[in-house]
C-alpha cells in the first residue's frame, strides 16, 4: 500500500503548539503567585516545579507534608485559579522529598571585639545587605583565627 504524500508541517506551527501546551506566561504568573496564595508555612515546604496541560507539579519537603497538602489540594487549586482569573489549573500533583525546607532567616547578630582594631575587609559589593554582612562576619572570623 502506497503512503500518501503530505507536506511537512512548518516549524512555526509545531513551535506554536508546544508553546500553547506549556503556556510560559501563565506558568510564570502561577509560580509568582504561589507563595502568596498558599501562605508562608506551605511555601517554605513546597514549591511548584512544572505546569503542563493544566497539571501543576509541586515538590514537597516530606511525605508528611505531601499527605497534609493532599487534603488541601482542591482549596489550593481554587485559590490559584481565582488569582489567575481562569480555570488554568485542572489538578495539582504532589511529589514528596524533592524540596528542602527553607529555614526561617535568623536575626543577624554582630559581635565586635572591643580590644582589637578591625582590619578593613575587601569584598566585592553584594546587592543583599544581609548576605554582605554574613560574608563580612566570616572574613573577620577568619582573620581572628589563630595561624598554624
Amino acid at each position: 500500500m502506497a503512503r500518501r504524500k503530505t507536506r511537512p508541517d512548518r516549524v512555526g506551527n509545531a513551535l506554536q503548539h508546544v508553546l500553547q501546551r506549556i503556556d510560559p506566561e501563565r506558568r510564570l504568573e502561577l509560580f509568582r503567585v504561589w507563595s502568596a496564595e498558599v501562605g508562608p508555612a506551605i511555601a517554605s515546604r513546597a514549591e511548584p516545579t512544572a505546569f503542563r496541560d493544566g497539571i501543576l507539579s509541586v515538590r514537597v519537603s516530606t511525605a508528611a507534608w505531601m499527605q497534609e497538602l493532599q487534603f488541601a489540594k482542591e482549596d489550593i487549586r481554587q485559590r490559584l485559579n481565582q488569582r489567575l482569573g481562569t480555570e488554568a489549573v485542572r489538578d495539582v500533583y504532589f511529589v514528596a522529598g524533592g524540596a528542602e525546607p527553607r529555614p526561617r532567616p535568623a536575626p543577624v547578630v554582630v559581635h565586635a571585639a572591643d580590644d582589637e582594631p578591625e582590619e578593613p575587609i575587601d569584598l566585592p559589593p553584594l546587592r543583599d545587605a544581609r548576605l554582605s554582612e554574613v560574608f563580612t562576619r566570616i572574613a573577620r572570623a577568619h582573620q581572628r583565627r589563630p595561624r598554624r
